[in-house]
């Protein structure tokens, strides 16, 4: 049993696992507010292996590396669009939205929508939850609608509702769930008190398109030097076999 093939093995799955996260970056970046995920790599110890030689050493100590993924909680751009229901978010939080299994989740896109009850929802179809965990419903002729900076929405004078901003005490915590939500993951959110709203605007996305395409460079190379390693010594080994047959 040789170490190196197990290394080189182990190098090409978190390769793999970098590949799909960057793939997946570049397919998000136009999204509003999506937040890019990192892959972090480092040597994880495995005990102990044969080390596949002559030597008198039979055994070696064995360490593979690994790979995390967490995400990149930095600001994307503001843009304006001029678009009512757009809104963005200066400063840290979320929006909140309740999914249709009844699931509360968080985003920073306020890209918002109106359903055919008029009442507000995002991208995908969720409820957007105001002031209270209330839905936000907008009213059928009350004119133009005004979104304040603390979130208060009115319209014709009359406040229909209050956006909300929520914060956690721990961001990394937070679990990516599909179309740019997170899920809490047994974290309690912070209503932010003065939160600063800008309607007719969207946060970008902050993923970078040129930086994610060079990575799948460095990671085709890599990979391609990694499985270099892993044909030698499976040769190798091969050969030893017949040989010893």
């Amino acid at each position: 049993m040789n170490i190196g093939l197990y290394l080189g093995a182990a190098a090409m799955g978190a390769l793999e696992r970098w590949q799909e996260t960057t793939a997946n970056n570049i397919a998000s970046s136009s999204s509003p507010g999506f937040r890019k995920r990192e892959v972090e790599f480092s040597m994880t110890g495995a005990g102990t292996l044969p080390n596949g030689t002559d030597s008198g050493n039979t055994t070696q100590a064995a360490q593979f590396p690994s790979s995390r993924v967490s995400v990149n909680f930095v600001p994307g751009q503001f843009v304006g669009t001029g678009r009512d229901l757009d809104v963005a978010i200066r400063g840290d939080g979320f929006f909140e939205v309740q999914t249709a299994d009844g699931t509360r989740a968080y985003t920073r896109s306020g890209s918002f929508y109106t359903n055919n009850e008029r009442t507000l929802v995002d991208a995908q179809g969720n409820q957007v939850l105001g002031e209270g965990g209330a839905s936000i419903q907008l009213l059928q002729e009350g004119g133009a609608l005004a979104i304040a900076p603390d979130g208060t929405m009115s319209q014709g004078g009359r406040a229909i509702g209050k956006l909300t901003v929520q914060r956690f005490d721990d961001q990394q915590a937070l679990v990516p769930m599909a179309g740019g939500l997170f899920a809490a993951n047994g974290q309690t959110p912070r209503t932010v008190e003065q939160p600063s709203l800008m309607q007719g605007s969207l946060e970008t996305s902050n993923v970078q398109p040129v930086e994610e395409m060079v990575n799948l460079i460095q990671i085709s190379r890599a990979y391609e030097a990694a499985r270099r390693v892993v044909t030698s010594r499976d040769d190798t080994m091969d050969k030893t076999m017949r040989a010893v047959t």
